[in-house]
């Protein structure tokens, strides 16, 4: 009980911990922040004894708008985390939700899980999306500005499971380092933390995974659209060409009596015209019969 009550976790923005007196832990993590900049660097490395991490995520489909940055310092006795950019409140909201009273692995799973179920919310929405999508494709409900939305899902899951990945990368940097440190036995992290990281590891892994399944699902949709659209095409050059056979027999009867020569045997009969006029009908008939039996249309 002693052990857990010297723990203690913060979450700080970034103003905030400039303005401030800081402590030493503080300064390690500001020094730490201007040294590494998380702009351009994400991942985990061991400084002075503690783990130095910083992750990133995007919005919408722009791989280079970041709306959400931070870093943290973590070690057995302290996880302290400085928000550096938060435009969607992401990070503001693990903050308000984090309880005062809490051990620091307790802490430590609401703000790591809450990253992780706000991904698995947009995963479960851009699912739903598919499966809508795929319905309306498979239904016969063909929109032709479809390709613009696949492409658009497309950039956004690159972009998703980027941040993923990079935030899985940290995760098993955590791992990694926390099992060399078993050999010296100056680990980093408490049992219970440790195996906290080891659990959510695994948790972020199938985040990953199904953010690459709806990425790979996305390409049999663009086939089953491609497919869709070249039936439809397909069906409306079969009723063009029916229409055209059944109608062409009738050029033929026009061009023969258009040709007024004077010993055509219907030129100066008197029913020539009704004539040929029950004729064409007769083969329009004959023919729509035909193409009608035959399922052309």
């Amino acid at each position: 009980m002693e052990e857990n009550r010297g723990r203690s976790t913060r979450i700080l923005e970034w103003e905030e911990l400039k303005k401030k007196e800081r402590s030493q832990q503080e300064d390690l993590l500001m020094q730490s922040v201007y040294r590494l900049e998380p702009a351009y660097w994400v991942g985990v490395k061991m400084i002075e004894d503690c783990l130095y991490g910083a992750f990133c995520f995007h919005e919408g489909a722009d791989v280079k708008r970041r709306v959400a940055s931070a870093a943290f310092l973590l070690d057995e006795q302290e996880f302290f985390m400085v928000i550096l950019k938060d435009e969607n409140h992401v990070l503001s909201q693990i903050r308000n939700i984090s309880s005062e009273g809490a051990k620091m692995e307790e802490k430590l799973e609401t703000v790591f899980e809450g990253i992780l179920k706000q991904g698995k919310q947009k995963v479960e929405k851009m699912e739903k999306y598919l499966i809508d999508m795929e319905q309306e494709i498979v239904g016969g409900r063909i929109n032709r500005n479809r390709n613009r939305s696949i492409f658009e899902c497309k950039r956004l899951l690159t972009v998703w499971k980027n941040d993923y990945v990079q935030f899985l990368n940290m995760v098993e940097g955590i791992n990694g380092l926390e099992e060399k440190k078993k050999d010296t036995h100056k680990k980093v992290l408490n049992e219970e933390a440790a195996c906290y990281f080891r659990i959510y590891e695994n948790k972020l892994r199938h985040l990953t995974e199904e953010t690459q399944f709806l990425y790979e699902e996305l390409v049999h949709i663009r086939e089953a659209l491609d497919a869709a659209l070249s039936y439809e095409q397909n069906r409306i050059m079969k009723l063009f060409t029916t229409v055209t056979t059944i109608f062409m027999p009738l050029s033929l009867i026009a061009g023969w009596y258009g040709m007024n020569f004077e010993g055509m045997p219907e030129l100066r009969w008197q029913y020539g015209y009704g004539f040929v006029s029950v004729l064409s009908l007769l083969v329009v008939l004959a023919c729509f019969w035909f193409f009608r039996k035959k399922k052309l249309f």
